[in-house]
């Protein structure tokens, strides 16, 4: 067995839903999950700062002990030099250490959040927001917002070493002391007033950088479609104008944030250079020592690292508000299907279900098939069986064992109602991992199994994909790519159904299972499906006569409507209505080729 590692399982969500009415609640929310952590890390940015900031007063009584006629003074000054060097290394390095632990945890737990919201709103969230932006919101909104827990220590830090250094240097001259303390938030001003245009110029970036994901996913999800048509040049033209236009955005960013860097270094450099003169007036004033110049020389130098902390903070915090408002719009979306305010408990096993708006009834135990003139149609009267969108189960309710599926909690019809849609997606990871998903917590152990290995294989057999797994070098322990690209669409078509049948449930609803095989394989499924399934509720959507003729009862629909119910046999020789309807649609089901053309 390959020894290839498991994809570990997904965590599970934060137990509380986080505040979405404003930026401050969801990042208090956010904080108060790590609070010791962030605690850890604004210690250490404080000490760390601390120690820089008495590098120059130490040095400054170093030197002046050194110039002194009592010269054994210096040694306890380098002591405590060498001291503050040690304390800066250790808290600089734990420093940074929680901040980038703090960075990671709030986005990953986001990014969690996002990822779970997404699974858990369906429909609904794609209805509302573009994929562009939500692609947008998960892969760079949560990393802004983790740059501002990365940055809060250094902040903090900057905040506590300003006011220690303006208190210090109010000891030399007390119109020094005041120059620092209201120089250095006035510099900091300077520079945030250029941060502003910036924010306002990297939201825009951001919104032509979405809406070029946007294209992008769009193009990707359609790419078989677009060679089909001769489209491809089309999408390089519109794709290479979105990439002119996040280009020149991207340039407009950079003119603000290049004159940004340059104040950066102007205005700190001509308050240190004021610090620095009216120093040198004070010890020709003879009202301070030649110490207290070089100590006020290092002042200045270091008070530069707390103006560039305050000001790459407001652009940082600018960015994350950007990006939070952004992820509590993406979270505030409501579900498509939710659990009723006084759910009901789910019916029995067992129990038949009825489609009120076509009148179709599933009848428990059976193998049930659905024929529509319209296949679309008949595969919206199947996908209301699985309760997708409340809304509009509201409008065409579906009674299950006689009472609204809508009125039982969400996860019981999950688990017992499953539909394997038309359209087959397959996730990356190990192939075994991605077919036996009712054991995804702990896929290490469903792979060592080896009942989980016979029901898979048995699953696989099922819906004939054994030969296409033989093909793979490692078999079921293939790593797949994603979208599962490196299948032809009748292959990721029967490895969905395998996958829909290893979930075991009670009601499996299959929407054209069979429409990329040749006949000869649709034949061994129809046949295997059929056994598999015995006695258990299955309903299929087909017009393939392969599939019906194992069906125990076809209901024929028109235009959603059911017109008639019987036996693929018996409905071939009505001479009603029904009868000529049924036979115009079998009829007129797609003539099967061979393996290769239905695989495309």
């Amino acid at each position: 067995m390959p020894r290839s590692a498991a994809s570990p399982p997904l965590p599970d969500p934060p137990a509380t839903r986080p505040p979405l009415r404003s930026v401050t609640g969801f990042l208090l929310w956010l904080a108060g999950r790590q609070k010791a952590l962030l605690a850890a890390g604004v210690l250490y940015g404080v000490v760390w700062m601390l120690a820089q900031s008495v590098w120059p007063l130490l040095l400054g009584r170093a030197i002046d002990a050194g110039t002194s006629e009592r010269g054994g003074d210096l040694l306890p000054w380098l002591l405590a030099l060498l001291t503050a060097v040690l304390v800066q290394v250790g808290a600089g390095v734990m420093r940074h250490r929680t901040a980038v632990t703090s960075r990671l945890r709030s986005s990953l737990t986001v990014a969690r959040l996002l990822g779970h919201h997404a699974a858990d709103t369906g429909r609904a969230i794609t209805a509302d927001k573009t994929t562009g932006e939500i692609v947008a919101t998960v892969s760079a909104d949560v990393n802004r917002l983790g740059a501002m827990f990365d940055i809060l220590p250094r902040l903090v830090g900057s905040v506590v070493a300003w006011l220690v250094v303006a208190g210090i240097l109010a000891t030399v001259s007390l119109e020094l002391g005041l120059l620092v303390l209201l120089g250095v938030p006035a510099a900091s001003a300077l520079l945030a007033i250029l941060v502003r245009p910036l924010a306002r110029r990297q939201l825009e970036q951001r919104a032509t950088f979405g809406r070029l994901a946007t294209l992008g996913a769009d193009a990707v999800a359609g790419l078989r479609v677009l060679r089909g048509v001769g489209g491809e040049d089309e999408f390089v033209a519109r794709y290479a104008a979105r990439s002119q236009e996040v280009r020149h955005a991207g340039v407009r960013v950079a003119r603000v944030a290049s004159l940004l860097d340059a104040a950066q270094v102007l205005i700190p450099g001509l308050f240190l250079a004021a610090v620095v003169l009216y120093g040198a007036q004070l010890v020709l004033a003879g009202r301070a020592t030649p110490g207290d110049l070089v100590a006020l020389h290092g002042y200045a130098a270091f008070l530069v690292l707390p103006i560039r902390t305050a000001v790459e903070s407001l652009g940082v915090f600018s960015r994350g508000i950007v990006g939070v408002r952004r992820i509590t719009a993406v979270l505030a979306v409501e579900p498509a299907v939710k659990d009723p305010a006084a759910p009901v408990p789910p019916p029995p096993p067992g129990s038949g279900l009825h489609d009120v708006a076509s009148g179709v009834t599933i009848e428990p135990g059976l193998l049930t098939a659905l024929v529509d003139e319209d296949p679309d149609a008949a595969a919206e009267v199947a996908t209301r069986l699985g309760r997708f969108d409340d809304l509009a189960s509201a409008e065409a309710p579906v009674l299950w064992g006689g009472e609204p599926h809508t009125s039982v909690p969400v996860h019981a019809v999950r688990k017992r109602i499953v539909v394997n849609d038309a359209v087959p997606h397959l996730f990356s990871g190990r192939l075994i991992d991605g077919l036996d998903v009712t054991r995804i917590r702990e896929p290490e152990k469903a792979s060592t199994d080896t009942g989980a290995i016979r029901r898979v294989e048995g699953a696989v057999s099922t819906a004939a994909a054994a030969e296409t797994i033989a093909n793979l070098p490692q078999g079921l322990y293939e790593p797949i790519p994603e979208r599962g690209r490196s299948f032809s669409g009748g292959e990721r078509q029967r490895l969905s159904l395998a996958r829909a049948l290893l979930t075991e449930a009670e009601v499996l609803v299959l929407i054209e299972p069979t429409s990329a095989v040749d006949s000869r394989t649709e034949e061994r499924i129809a046949e295997r499906l059929a056994e598999a399934r015995s006695g258990r509720t299955t309903v299929v959507v087909s017009a393939s006569p392969l599939l019906l003729q194992k069906a125990q009862t076809v209901a024929v629909l028109s235009k959603g409507h059911l017109v008639a119910t019987g036996r693929h046999e018996e409905l071939l020789r009505r001479t009603d209505r029904a009868g000529r309807l049924y036979r115009s649609i079998v009829t007129r089901a797609p003539e099967r080729r061979d393996d290769a053309a239905a695989d495309r």
